[in-house]
Parts: C-alpha cells; sequence; structure tokens
C-alpha cells in the first residue's frame, strides 16, 4: 500500500503581503493548489 498524499487548498485574494509565508508553511504537503479570486495586488506574481 502506498503512503498517504497530501494535497493543500489555498483560496486567496489580495493576501500579497501573506502568500510568500503561507506556501513555506505548507512545503510539507505534496501538491499545493493556489486559487485566486481575483486579486489586484501582486498576489499573483
Amino acid at each position: 500500500m502506498p503512503p498517504p498524499r497530501l494535497s493543500v487548498t489555498i483560496i486567496t485574494k489580495n493576501e500579497a503581503h501573506r502568500i510568500e509565508r503561507c506556501l513555506r508553511s505548507d512545503a510539507f504537503a505534496d501538491e499545493i493548489v493556489v486559487v485566486d479570486r481575483s486579486s489586484t495586488d501582486a498576489t499573483v506574481d
């Protein structure tokens, strides 16, 4: 039996000041999916 996998989903809007820290804190996950809700700041960058 293969080991369990973990996916993290992050839903964000205008969180440029937090997104890097959030992604780093989830680095243990096998997969990270970021869904942006039409940010007008630098979140997507």
